[in-house]
C-alpha cells in the first residue's frame, strides 16, 4: 500500500543534517516533490542557496542543491534566477527530459544566447561559461536526432538565431548525404533573407549556401546558385558560372541565368559581371564598346525583333575601306553567340523584347484621355499637366505618342515648365526604344546653337533622352552619355539646360560611378540656380546609386550646412545623399542620425530620405520605430509626411505589415501624416492587390482635405493596377468614380489632379504592366529609385514621370536557344474573364445605348394604323382581292413577328455562346502573351506538344526546351514591326456590289 505525503516538513527538516548523504537524499526526495509542495519548500530557500555554495559538501549534493533552487524559483515566476542556478547545477539538471520546467529553462537559456549574439561585440557582457556548454551540448543532441523535414527545418531556424554557422553547416551537409534535395538549402535561402537582420551573418550563410549548392546535389539548382550569388554580389563566381555553363554545352541554362540576373541585378554587380565574362569569352572591351553603339537589341533576338520601320538615314559622306571593314567586323561581333549572351546581360535584349511586346499588346483605352481632356479647362495649368503625365503613364514602353501628336493645339497650351514635362513625357512614352531615341527627339533636341532657343523644350528633351534610356544595365550608349555631357557643359548657364541634362546623365548612367560626370554634376550642384542645382544633386544621387561613396556624401552635406542655403538645394542633396546609400543599412545609420539631429527640418527631411532608402525592404525593427517617433514628435509636417512614407519602403515586402504598423495614423489629426499613410500603403501594395489596403484606401477617398484625396486616388490606382473587376468588385466602382469626379465642375483641382493621375496610373504600359518595387525578395533598384522620385512630385512635378522606372510588363515570353519566338501554347486554369482587360468605357456606353428601346404609346400606335387605313382605302393599293388592310397587316405583323423571333432566337444563342465562353474553366495562351500578376498562380505548361520551359514556374522571359526536335523546323512567331502611327486594318474580302 502507498503512502501518501501530506507535508515535505520532515524532508525538510534533513536539509539541516551535517552527513552529505542525508542532505543528498533529502534533495533528491524534494526535487521529486516540488511540483506538490514548492510552496512548503520555498521557505527553505536561503538554506538551500546556502547548502549549492558550501564547500563542505560533495560536487553532486551542491549540484543538486542548485537544482532544487532553479525549481522553487521557476514556480515563484522568477525565471532569471531559476536559469542562474539551473545552469550552476551542471549535470543535475538533464535536458533531454520533457517537462515545463525544462522546456522553460531551455527556452530562456536560448533566447539569452540568442540576445547575446544579436548583441554587437562592443556592447556584450560576458557569457557564461555553462550557458555556452549547454547550448552546444543541446545542439549537437538535436543534430543528431533530427530525421524529419519538419525537425531539419526547425533546427535551420535554430542556428540561424544562434547565429551559429558551425552548427547550421552540419544540419545542412547531414540533410544533404540523406536526401539529395536542395528543400532545405531552398529553406535556408529564404530565412536567411527573410529573417536575418545581421548583414555580415547573412553574407556567410549564403556563401555557405552557395558552397552546398555545387556539393552533394544529385542535380545542381542552377538557378537558386545564381540567386545566391546575386545577393553575395560575387561578380567573379557569377561569371565562373555562366561561362562554365556555356563551354559546357548548356548554353540555354546560360541564357536563362542572363535574363534573371538582368531582371534582378543592380548596376554595379552587372556591369562588372558583363566585364568579366567578356574577357573569359575572349570578346574585347574595343569590340564590346563598338557593338553597344548600333542597335544591336534587335539583331540580338534574330527574327523575334524586326528592324524597327524607321531607320536612321545612313550619312552622305562617302564609306572608307577601313570603315567598311570595321562595321563589317563589328557587324560579325553582333552575331555571335558570345555577344548575345552579353547583350541578355546588359539588358539590350530584354528591353528590345519588352518594347516590341508593349507595342503589340497596348490595350489602352485613349477614350479616358479625350473624356479628360473633353472635361477640363485647358487653361488650368495643373490639370493639363496632369492629363500629359497620365497619357505618358498610360502609354508608358509602348511607342504609340498617337494622342499627343494629334492634339497638338491642345498641347500647345502648356507654358514654362508645363513643356518641359510634356516633351520628357515622349520620352516615358518612348522607354526602352533606344535604336530610335534621337530621331523621336530629333526636333526638340538642342540645335548646336551657343544659346537654346526654346529652352523649356530642349531640356524636356534631354530628361526623355534619359528616360529612355533608363532601362538598359550594365552597358550604356556611350556615345547617348557623351552627348548629355556635352550640352551640360555647353549650357552650364542654363537653369532649364542645366536641370534637363543632369536628370538624362543620371537615368542613363545609373550606378555608373562614372569620376568625369560626377565632376561635371557637382560643379552645377555648387555654383548655379537652386532648380538647376537640385537636378544636378540627383543626377549624382544617381550616378554614385548604392555606392556608399563616403567622399561623394561628405561633399553633399557640407553643401547642405552652408549658411542660409536655399531650401531646393537642401532638398536636392538630401535625395542625393540617400540614392548614395540605396541598401546600405547599417552603413548608412550613423549619417542619418547626424541629419535628423539638425534644426533644419529640410536636413531632417534627409535623415528620413536616407532611412527609408538605406533599408529598404529590410523591415528593419530598430528603422520602423525610429520613423514613428518622427512621425508622432517632429515638428515639421513636412518630415513627418515623410517618416510615414519612408516606412512603406521598408515594408514593400510585407504590405500586411506596413498595414498593421500604421493603420492607427490613418485617424490622425494631421492631414499630412494621412497623406504619408496613403503613400506607404501605395509603395508597400503596390501592384499586389491587397484586399485589406484598398479597403483602407477607399475610406481615404472621402477625407475632408483635398490633397489626402488625391493622395488616397493615386494610391488606389497603383495598388489596383491590373486588377479585374472578377478579383476585386471595387475596381469597376473606382473607375467610375475618377470618371465622375473628372467631370464635376465643383471638385477642387488639387484632388481633381490626384484623379487625373490615377487613371494613368491604374492602366500603366497600356494595361500590361504593373508596379513592382521587388521580384522573389530580390529588390529592384531601379524601381525604389523611380517611386522614390515620384514621391518627389509633392515639390516638382516632372518628378512624376520617374514612376516608368517602377512598371513591369507582365507576360510570359517564350525563347529557343537561339533566342527566337517559337510558336508555343500553355494554360490558364481560370475562366478568361477573371483576368481579362477591361472593357472600353466607350465601347460600354455603346452597349448600354443600344440595350435602351424605343417606347411608343398605344395610342400613337392606333393613330398611325387609322392613318394608314385613310391612305389605303377599303383593301389597300397593291393588294389582291379579298384581302383586306387588316389581314395584310396581320400578315405583315405575323412576317415581322417571325423576324422578330428569328432576331430573338439568334440573340439567345449569342447569349447563351457567351455564356458558355464566360463558363469556360480554362484560356489557352500564346507566346507572347500577357499574364498579369496574380494569373501566374494559375499558370500551366501542359499544353504544349513540342516545348517546356527550361525552369520551373517561369515568368517573363523564360527559355525553351525543344523536346521533339525530330518534328522539324520550329515554327516562329511573326515579328512586330514598330510604326509611328497606327495604321487601319485591312478589310475582310467582300464582293461589291
Amino acid at each position: 500500500m502507498t503512502q501518501v505525503l501530506s507535508s515535505a516538513k520532515a524532508v525538510l527538516a534533513l536539509l539541516s543534517e551535517e552527513e552529505n548523504l542525508v542532505v543528498l537524499f533529502a534533495l533528491k526526495r524534494l526535487s521529486s516533490l516540488m511540483d506538490t509542495f514548492w510552496h512548503e519548500v520555498s521557505a527553505k530557500l536561503p538554506l538551500i542557496e546556502e547548502l549549492a555554495a558550501s564547500e563542505k559538501l560533495a560536487d553532486e549534493t551542491r549540484r543538486l542543491a542548485s537544482l532544487v533552487a532553479s525549481q522553487v524559483y521557476f514556480h515563484l515566476g522568477d525565471y532569471s534566477n531559476s536559469v542562474k542556478h539551473a545552469l550552476a547545477a551542471g549535470t543535475a539538471f538533464d535536458a533531454t527530459t520533457r517537462s515545463l520546467f525544462t522546456d522553460t529553462i531551455l527556452s530562456r537559456c536560448i533566447d539569452t544566447y540568442v540576445v547575446y549574439q544579436e548583441t554587437p561585440e562592443s556592447e556584450r557582457e560576458e557569457l557564461p561559461p555553462k550557458l555556452e556548454e549547454l547550448f552546444v551540448s543541446l545542439t549537437k543532441s538535436w543534430v543528431l536526432e533530427n530525421e524529419t523535414t519538419a525537425d531539419l527545418k526547425e533546427m535551420v531556424g535554430f542556428t540561424v538565431r544562434a547565429l551559429r554557422l558551425d552548427f547550421l553547416e552540419k544540419v545542412l551537409r547531414q540533410s544533404l548525404s540523406k536526401t539529395h534535395s536542395a528543400e532545405i538549402l531552398n529553406f535556408t535561402f529564404y530565412v536567411a533573407n527573410v529573417l536575418l537582420q545581421d548583414i555580415t551573418f547573412r553574407r556567410k550563410v549564403l556563401r555557405l549556401l552557395a558552397d552546398l549548392y555545387t556539393d552533394g546535389l544529385a542535380t545542381i539548382d542552377y538557378y537558386s546558385l545564381a540567386h545566391c550569388l546575386l545577393f553575395l554580389g560575387d561578380v567573379e563566381a557569377t561569371s565562373n558560372l555562366i561561362c562554365g555553363l556555356w563551354r559546357g554545352g548548356s548554353r540555354a541554362v546560360a541564357f536563362q541565368l542572363a535574363f534573371d540576373l538582368f531582371e534582378y541585378g543592380n548596376q554595379e554587380y552587372l556591369s562588372g559581371v558583363v566585364a568579366h565574362l567578356g574577357k573569359q569569352l575572349g570578346v574585347s572591351e574595343q569590340a564590346l564598346g563598338a557593338v553597344q553603339s548600333v542597335p544591336s537589341a534587335s539583331d540580338a533576338v534574330g527574327t523575334a525583333v524586326a528592324v524597327p520601320a524607321h531607320a536612321t538615314l545612313p550619312s552622305s559622306a562617302p564609306t572608307t575601306t577601313d570603315d567598311a571593314s570595321g562595321a563589317a567586323s563589328v557587324a560579325a561581333v553582333a552575331e555571335s553567340p558570345e555577344h548575345k549572351l552579353l547583350s541578355v546581360l546588359s539588358g539590350q535584349v530584354t528591353t528590345s523584347l519588352h518594347v516590341k511586346f508593349l507595342y503589340a499588346r497596348c490595350v489602352a483605352d485613349v477614350y479616358v484621355l479625350t473624356h479628360i481632356k473633353k472635361m477640363t479647362d485647358p487653361r488650368n495649368s495643373v490639370i493639363h499637366n496632369a492629363t500629359v503625365v497620365a497619357n505618358a503613364l498610360m502609354y508608358s514602353g509602348t511607342t504609340m505618342d498617337g494622342f499627343l501628336r494629334d492634339n497638338m493645339k491642345w498641347l500647345g497650351a502648356a507654358q514654362h515648365w508645363a513643356k518641359f514635362t510634356a516633351v520628357a513625357s515622349t520620352g516615358a512614352i518612348h522607354r526602352g526604344h533606344t535604336e530610335e531615341a534621337m530621331r523621336v527627339l530629333e526636333q526638340y533636341l538642342p540645335k548646336g546653337a551657343s544659346v537654346p532657343t526654346l529652352p523649356y523644350q530642349e531640356a524636356g528633351a534631354l530628361y526623355a533622352l534619359g528616360l529612355i534610356y533608363s532601362p538598359l544595365g550594365a552597358t550604356r550608349d556611350r556615345k547617348t552619355l557623351k552627348y548629355l555631357e556635352e550640352n551640360l557643359q555647353k549650357f552650364s548657364t542654363n537653369v532649364q539646360m542645366v536641370h534637363g541634362a543632369s536628370l538624362g546623365i543620371g537615368l542613363t548612367a545609373m550606378g555608373l560611378q562614372d569620376e568625369s560626370l560626377y565632376d561635371a554634376l557637382f560643379t552645377c550642384v555648387t555654383g548655379m540656380d537652386a532648380v538647376a542645382a537640385e537636378g544636378a544633386s540627383v543626377g549624382v544621387g544617381m550616378l554614385m546609386l548604392g555606392s556608399g561613396n563616403d567622399i561623394v556624401v561628405q561633399s553633399l552635406k557640407n553643401v547642405a550646412y552652408e549658411e542660409n542655403q536655399k531650401e531646393k538645394i537642401i532638398r536636392g542633396v538630401c535625395m542625393a545623399m540617400a540614392l548614395i546609400n540605396l541598401g546600405r543599412e547599417d552603413e548608412a545609420l550613423l549619417l542619418a542620425e547626424e541629419l535628423l539631429e539638425s534644426g533644419d527640418p529640410w536636413v531632417r527631411l534627409g535623415g528620413c530620405f536616407v532611412l527609408g532608402l538605406a533599408y529598404a525592404g529590410t523591415e528593419n525593427a530598430k528603422t520602423i520605430e525610429k520613423l514613428l517617433n518622427i512621425t508622432v514628435k517632429d515638428m515639421s509636417d513636412d518630415v513627418r509626411r515623410t517618416a510615414v512614407t519612408m516606412i512603406g519602403f521598408l515594408t514593400f515586402k510585407d504590405p500586411n505589415l506596413c498595414l498593421d504598423l500604421i493603420r492607427v495614423l490613418v485617424d490622425s489629426y494631421s492631414p499630412h501624416v494621412r497623406y504619408g499613410v496613403a503613400m506607404a500603403l501605395a509603395v508597400s501594395a503596390a501592384g499586389t492587390g491587397n484586399v485589406a489596403v484598398i479597403d483602407v484606401l477607399w475610406d481615404m477617398l472621402e477625407d475632408i482635405v483635398d490633397y489626402v484625396r488625391q493622395g488616397a486616388a493615386m494610391a488606389l490606382a497603383m495598388v489596383m493596377v491590373q486588377l479585374t473587376e472578377k478579383e476585386n468588385s471595387k475596381v469597376k466602382d473606382f473607375r467610375l468614380l475618377l470618371e465622375k469626379k473628372i467631370e464635376d465642375r465643383n471638385e477642387g483641382r488639387c484632388s481633381k489632379f490626384g484623379y487625373v493621375l490615377a487613371s494613368g496610373l491604374l492602366d500603366a504600359g497600356g494595361r500590361n504592366c504593373t508596379f513592382a518595387l521587388h521580384k522573389q525578395r530580390h529588390r529592384l533598384d531601379k524601381a525604389v529609385v523611380g517611386v522614390f522620385m515620384f514621391l518627389q512630385y509633392w515639390y516638382w512635378y516632372p518628378y512624376l514621370l520617374m514612376i516608368t522606372l517602377a512598371m513591369q510588363p507582365t507576360c510570359i515570353i517564350g525563347l529557343n536557344e537561339s533566342l527566337e519566338l517559337p510558336e508555343y501554347t500553355f494554360k490558364s486554369k481560370a475562366p478568361p474573364s477573371t483576368y481579362a482587360v477591361p472593357k472600353s468605357v466607350l465601347q460600354e456606353k455603346r452597349v448600354k445605348a443600344s440595350e435602351v428601346q424605343a417606347v411608343v404609346l398605344s395610342t400613337t400606335r392606333k393613330e398611325e394604323e387609322l392613318r394608314q387605313r385613310r391612305h389605303q382605302g377599303p383593301g389597300g393599293p397593291g393588294l389582291p382581292a379579298g384581302t383586306s388592310a387588316t389581314g395584310a397587316a396581320g400578315g405583315d405583323g405575323a412576317a415581322a413577328e417571325a423576324g422578330s423571333k428569328k432576331n430573338g432566337d439568334k440573340d439567345s444563342t449569342g447569349a447563351s455562346a457567351e455564356a458558355a465562353e464566360q463558363e469556360s474553366t480554362v484560356e489557352i495562351l500564346h507566346n507572347p502573351a500577357r499574364v498579369t500578376a496574380h494569373q501566374f498562380a494559375v499558370i500551366s505548361h501542359d499544353v504544349d506538344p513540342r516545348y517546356v520551359p527550361l525552369k520551373p514556374r517561369p515568368m517573363g522571359i523564360c527559355l525553351l526546351k525543344d523536346t521533339k526536335p525530330e518534328m522539324g523546323a520550329e515554327v516562329l512567331v511573326a515579328p512586330v514591326v514598330l510604326s509611328d502611327r497606327d495604321e487601319a486594318r485591312v478589310p475582310e474580302p467582300f464582293s461589291y456590289p
